[in-house]
């Protein structure tokens, strides 16, 4: 059977996490990357939201999916059926959307097979609802592409988890150090840990239901921190991102890789892992 593929997604989160170096404590991202391949130069293909969601599941560039702005906002997919769902269902797959999205205003237009309706993106109803359905699928005989999208860390951020954190945060080094920047990298930190949690809690049903041979895990963000001079900038800060794979197609054994990447070159490697023919 072709493999699962299970896409993790996040707001706003850069490459501040664990892995990658930053004193923001994650450990189920951490183990993740243990497990799997981590990219130190990945790059999102727009600082933008939609933009970026737009490219990596189409695998073209913003300016050929039209997503030149956010989805709630009017824009829309020029060819709504080079999204990868259409690729995968056609190819067998079943598709599920849990939480967070922002590709499309409307989520059930997209193609997706089944869109968990939740009263909230946070990780509190997005993970139980994933693990449910994980659970579920685990049963079938047919493979799935699962997203699974956190609203963490997008703002407003969680409230600091004590003081000492509020104390001792240090905030990006193009941001000026003062109590009200320690104050709000503490407030990151603690919508991170969120994030983690809820990553966490969604590979465990992975793991639980025998699954993590034969599933690809992908984990990333849309674009940087939502700080000056990162989110909504050409930076490295506003298009670097945190990117992890673990699973089929030699993805494991704890590597990490300098080489640059981009979001876009995850549509061509799923179809590949997938042995699937991409679109032209």
């Amino acid at each position: 059977m072709r493999p699962n593929v299970l896409y993790l997604h996040s707001h706003d989160t850069g490459r501040y996490v664990q892995p990658y170096g930053y004193p923001v404590p994650t450990p189920n991202i951490q183990h993740l990357s243990d497990q799997g391949v981590l990219f130190r130069q990945a790059f999102s293909a727009a600082p933008v939201c939609s933009g970026s969601r737009a490219a990596l599941l189409t695998g073209q560039s913003t300016h050929v999916t039209g997503m030149l702005g956010l989805a709630h906002r009017g824009y829309r997919l020029r060819h709504p059926e080079r999204h990868i769902v259409h690729v995968l269902r056609d190819a067998g797959y079943w598709t599920g959307l849990v939480g967070e999205q922002h590709v499309s205003a409307r989520p059930d237009d997209l193609g997706y097979d089944h869109v968990v309706d939740l009263d909230s993106t946070r990780v509190s109803e997005v993970a139980p609802a994933a693990t449910k359905l994980i659970t579920s699928r685990a049963k079938e005989d047919r493979p799935f592409f699962l997203s699974v999208g956190f609203f963490e860390t997008h703002r407003e951020f969680f409230e600091p988890s004590s003081i000492r954190d509020v104390l001792y945060s240090r905030p990006p080094e193009n941001v000026p150090d003062n109590a009200q920047t320690r104050r709000d990298m503490a407030s990151f930190r603690a919508s991170a840990r969120s994030l983690d949690q809820g990553v966490g809690t969604v590979l465990n049903a992975v793991e639980e239901n025998d699954l993590s041979d034969n599933t690809l895990v992908v984990m990333t963000t849309d674009h940087g921190l939502a700080f000056p001079d990162a989110k909504c900038t050409m930076y490295d800060r506003g298009t670097g991102v945190l990117l992890i794979l673990r699973g089929p197609g030699g993805f494991e054994r704890g590597r990490v890789h300098d080489v640059p990447v981009s979001h876009l070159d995850l549509f061509p490697t799923i179809c590949e892992v997938a042995d699937i023919e991409r679109p032209p």
